[in-house]
């Protein structure tokens, strides 16, 4: 079958399947801000991204989490969903950068793979070719250190993890939120150039070049989603106690 053959030129709809709220709010902020055009839904689970290709007709573009088993869900995985949705552009997004798992998802049909820890131009780059009917292969295909510095870079992130500032927590928490760094600086009170100040330092500690490594970084240590629910809830316990204390 020629999965690439019938795709359209224009994409007017995508949906983010990730299983992660962070990357999954991360991903789609992105395409909002990029493509203004595109109307950008979102699924955490099978049900609901299933929903979604059934009603809309599976036209558009699915990004979808690379560490999902979509075998579990859809039988043949990638290929059988391409048989299933001919029409679907289809995206993979992997923090893993493994030459064989890009080769093996491009072969079943996927028209794009793309490191979660890719530069923000460069994954922008990698939806456009998509978006115009092409198929997306990171360089990683040709590096031949790709799997060693793969395997490092879970402990690197774990130790970036806790240099990060206070102030940086909270920029970062925000961001998983899918706020911009205007939305940020209103909400802490700070100038937006201060926010960028805190981002790009985060960026540096954790060794990432955009929202999505940032968040998925967050997640390699398994303690994301305690990370934020911890940051909200303090926020919480603040305002209550100012609410007690000053009426």
């Amino acid at each position: 079958m020629n999965f690439g053959g019938n795709i359209l030129s224009a994409v007017s709809r995508a949906l983010v399947w990730e299983r992660q709220l962070l990357c999954r709010s991360g991903l789609a902020s992105i395409i909002r801000r990029e493509f203004i055009h595109c109307d950008v839904a979102t699924a955490g689970d099978a049900e609901q991204a299933l929903d979604w290709l059934a009603a809309t007709g599976a036209h558009d573009m699915l990004v979808l989490d690379g560490g999902i088993d979509l075998k579990s869900v859809v039988p043949g995985g990638i290929r059988g969903l391409r048989h299933r949705f001919p029409q679907l552009s289809l995206v993979v997004v992997d923090w893993r950068r493994d030459r064989d798992a890009v080769l093996r998802a491009i072969s079943d049909g996927a028209h794009g793979f793309i490191p979660k820890d890719m530069e923000q131009d460069e994954m922008l780059q990698a939806f456009r070719q998509v978006m115009a009917g092409q198929v997306y292969v990171p360089p990683i295909v040709s590096d031949v250190d790709a799997e060693v510095r793969a395997t490092g870079s879970s402990g690197s992130h774990q130790a970036s993890l806790s240099s990060l500032t206070e102030r940086q927590r909270e920029v970062l928490t925000h961001m998983s939120m899918g706020k911009s760094n205007k939305e940020i600086a209103r909400s802490l009170r700070i100038s937006e150039s201060t926010v960028k100040v805190h981002v790009a330092a985060a960026f540096r500690l954790l060794g990432v070049h955009n929202r999505v490594g940032a968040v998925a970084a967050l997640q390699s240590r398994g303690d994301a989603s305690a990370f934020i629910r911890d940051q909200v809830l303090g926020r919480r316990a603040n305002d209550d106690f100012s609410r007690r204390a000053f009426g």
